[in-house]
């Protein structure tokens, strides 16, 4: 079991790279937030272990925006990549 935190500033096409995002920015969203995140990592038949609203990313911790906790054996780059394309179809 490899645990893989996800943050929704790691999609959100208002940030640069330096800001916080992770994905080319044709795959990122506006304001993504953990529900659709969630809903795009259900998509992908991954297993989202939990839910914390309460956390806040180190670079971003002025924000509530929360993490998800996903099982992912795989790279995390590789992971991002999966949910980029499904939060579009979100």
């Amino acid at each position: 079991m490899a645990i893989r935190y996800l943050y929704p500033c790691y999609f959100d096409a208002e940030l640069t790279r330096t800001e916080g995002r992770r994905v080319a920015k044709t795959l990122a969203v506006t304001s993504p937030n953990l529900a659709q995140i969630r809903r795009a990592a259900k998509l992908c038949e991954l297993t989202v272990l939990d839910e914390e609203l309460d956390v806040r990313h180190p670079a971003h911790w002025f924000f509530h925006d929360g993490r998800l906790q996903i099982d992912y054996k795989g790279s995390k780059e590789e992971l991002l990549q999966k949910i980029a394309h499904k939060l579009n179809e979100v």
